[in-house]
């Protein structure tokens, strides 16, 4: 059996007077569409989308929901993904149902990019905006990841 976590940074964010309530830029909606029309060219299927609930990440799981049929009501908001940290990333992973294949986690940046660094040596760098890296791993239970033990999937157009 096989896992993979969808790991995705949210779209182009504009101003507020809060980080937290940044809403996504025109641009911004348009790249979380096509990271969604990525995801449906290449039939990759859903069990559950992960947000932090901040309102800029919402709306990215939001708008790629609606690109890949997936239904908004059924987006988890897991508040302490708001900047979260590697560690407690990480951990949010380990704890996916295992009925779950397939996971999209949107997030942010710098501990989106760094837990994908760790769970798979193939990633470098960091995620821009709206970027996606899917990571899988052979095993039947998410709480059996273990940092580097990750494989990279490309997607190709």
């Amino acid at each position: 059996m096989q896992k993979t976590v969808l790991l995705m940074r949210h779209g182009e964010a504009g101003t507020a007077l809060r980080d937290f309530d940044r809403p996504l830029t025109e641009a911004g909606v348009e790249q979380c569409k096509s990271r969604g029309l990525i995801l449906q060219q290449h039939k990759v299927v859903c069990s559950a989308i992960v947000s932090s609930p901040a309102l800029r990440t919402l709306s990215s799981a939001t708008a790629v929901a609606e690109v890949i049929h997936y239904p908004g009501y059924r987006i988890i908001i897991e508040d302490p993904l708001y900047n979260a940290s590697e560690e407690t990333i990480f951990q949010a992973i380990k704890r996916f149902d295992d009925t779950w294949h397939t996971v999209l986690l949107i997030g942010h940046n710098p501990g989106l990019s760094v837990v994908a660094q760790n769970l798979c040596p193939q990633v470098q760098g960091n995620l821009d905006v709206s970027e996606l890296y899917a990571i899988s791993f052979p095993l039947l239970h998410w709480s059996d990841i273990t940092p580097a033990n990750g494989q990279l999937i490309t997607f190709r157009l």
